[in-house]
């Protein structure tokens, strides 16, 4: 539409520069700003040295496996977790990352790696309780708890209505009158009946992902 104003774009600054970045056999592309934290970087891209390579990209001996949670966490700030259910926290990446990150200089990772700060944000939480029957085993549970249950047999001794009616079978209150005049003087009956009683373990893994922004 004529006489409209031309759409403007803001300009682009230092630390918005994009760079290109060789890490062993794999190419990263990022910015000046992502960057900032390292001090490896800081120093490398100061423009003191000509370290560029023909094509403009920068070459990191470094593992360019580990260098993909390096440059997430300098993009966003999230503190790394490598944790699974089944096998706990993967301390050999934890080590392995903590070298990556004394060597590219950022101090706040390594604080995080050495103090073993990632044990404070997983925590697990264990309950145990004994249950009767198989009702309680069917329960829904959410995906971050671990349900164990150890089953037993068991025997009891279960009340018997004297009018045989089921629907008093094990609670004698539920016996009237006329139940009470069935029974006379007699005891009450009672039966054993196998009963299945299990011991069940629930742990529960809790994230607490606020550990891994904290100070930023």
């Amino acid at each position: 539409m004529s006489g409209e104003e031309p759409l403007q774009h803001p300009p682009i600054t230092t630390t918005d520069r994009r760079i290109t970045l060789q890490v062993g056999e794999r190419r990263f592309v990022t910015t000046l700003q992502t960057l900032q934290e390292s001090g490896f970087f800081a120093s490398l891209l100061s423009g003191r040295w000509d370290n560029a390579q023909g094509d403009g990209s920068y070459f990191v001996d470094a593992d360019p496996t580990l260098f993909e949670h390096i440059l997430r966490y300098l993009r966003r700030g999230v503190l790394p977790i490598f944790y699974d259910k089944a096998k706990g926290h993967d301390y050999g990446m934890y080590l392995a990352l903590l070298e990556e990150a004394k060597y590219l200089d950022i101090t706040r990772l390594v604080d995080w790696l050495e103090k073993k700060q990632y044990l404070h944000a997983i925590k697990t939480k264990v309950s145990s309780k004994e249950v009767e029957g198989t009702d309680q085993l069917c329960a829904t549970r959410e995906s971050n708890v671990d349900l164990r249950w150890h089953p037993t047999w068991v025997t009891r001794k279960v009340y018997i209505c004297p009018r045989r009616i089921y629907a008093h079978r094990g609670d004698a209150r539920a016996c009237g009158r006329y139940c009470r005049k069935a029974q006379g003087d007699a005891d009450d009956i009672y039966e054993d009946e196998l009963v299945l009683r299990a011991l069940v373990t629930e742990k529960q893994v809790i994230f607490d992902g606020n550990a891994c922004v904290e100070g930023r």
